[in-house]
């Protein structure tokens, strides 16, 4: 019995979600509400905004840490100079680190002389985060 090339389109279509989840980190993938510690310098604020402005409400912030699916937290932000942050999103236990990322405040077009403080720090990290959520 010979099929139809037509008759594998819907077999084909119900393939592609699974072939997109494959390939992103599973436990990224499924992380839909974030919940920000508080960081030095006012940094978390900052990084709610950028989480806002950037995702368009396909990451919410919560206020909760027990609402959220993960938890954006810094690291040795105080024994770092202002011009640098590293950030760890974790599982919400807390055992689980599922992405962590260092962003600088430089701005290349000024051949990195020029800084941009926690606004542009915050959204060098968040714009990683969103890429390293996204489907490869």
């Amino acid at each position: 019995m010979r099929v139809g090339k037509l008759a594998l389109l819907p077999l084909l279509f119900n393939l592609i979600p699974m072939l997109v989840v494959a390939q992103t980190n599973p436990a990224l993938f499924n992380v839909k509400k974030v919940y920000v510690e508080k960081m030095e310098n006012n940094l978390d604020q900052y990084i709610t905004s950028e989480i806002s402005r950037q995702f368009h409400g396909s990451l919410a912030v919560v206020l909760e840490p027990s609402e959220a699916d993960g938890i954006i937290k810094g690291i040795n932000i105080g024994a770092q100079n202002t011009t640098k942050a590293t950030v760890q999103l974790v599982d919400p236990s807390g055992k689980v680190v599922l992405w962590s990322s260092t962003g600088n405040d430089r701005n290349k077009l000024f051949l990195d002389l020029k800084h941009g403080g926690n606004q542009k720090i915050a959204a060098h990290l968040v714009k990683d985060l969103k890429k390293s959520m996204q489907p490869k």
